[in-house]
């Protein structure tokens, strides 16, 4: 079953959230960094074993007009990381979908699966950007949609556990 807005907050999933976020089928999630991949000698790797090594990227400084903070980003792949955290609990998992408005721009959100026992202060996931779109820090990108599921007993403590990755 997809957990509603007001069940999610119940429930404590989503932490830094602001209310005019509470949908009636998940939380919408504000941009607060962008990071973009480039194009150096540097490659991914996704051992067999071990850790995910991400390939080069830098992040990028907002663009400040008018006291309003605002990237403007070209065709290209980016991390984007947002103003909510979760604590998801050993009976949920959690996807991210594109707002409309990012879609009717050419720019969608790209995401794994949250899964039972993540927790992080500072959400992320990935934007695929086909046209030029200028994005406000703070503007709603994207809405969890968090389903809940039996509970299991080994959850998640991989490489990206409490933010380990941004240390």
């Amino acid at each position: 079953m997809q957990l509603t807005g007001k069940q999610i907050v119940e429930k404590g999933i989503i932490t830094g959230f602001s209310e005019e976020g509470v949908q009636q089928q998940g939380i919408d999630v504000r941009l607060d960094k962008v990071i973009k991949f480039i194009d150096t000698w540097g490659v991914g790797v996704v051992p067999a074993k071990g850790k995910t090594i991400l390939r080069d990227r830098i992040e990028l400084k907002p663009i400040i007009e008018n006291g309003v903070e605002e990237w403007i980003l070209d065709p290209g792949y980016y991390e984007v990381i947002v103003k909510e955290g979760c604590k998801m609990p050993e009976n949920a998992a959690m996807v991210f979908i594109s707002r409309s408005s990012m879609v009717r721009n050419g720019a969608i959100i790209h995401c794994g699966q949250f899964d039972a026992g993540f927790e992080t202060k500072s959400m992320g996931f990935f934007l695929q950007v086909l046209f030029p779109i200028e994005i406000e820090r703070g503007a709603r990108i994207a809405q969890t949609r968090i389903f809940e599921t039996a509970s299991v007993e080994n959850l998640y403590n991989g490489q990206y556990q409490q933010d380990k990755q941004r240390v």
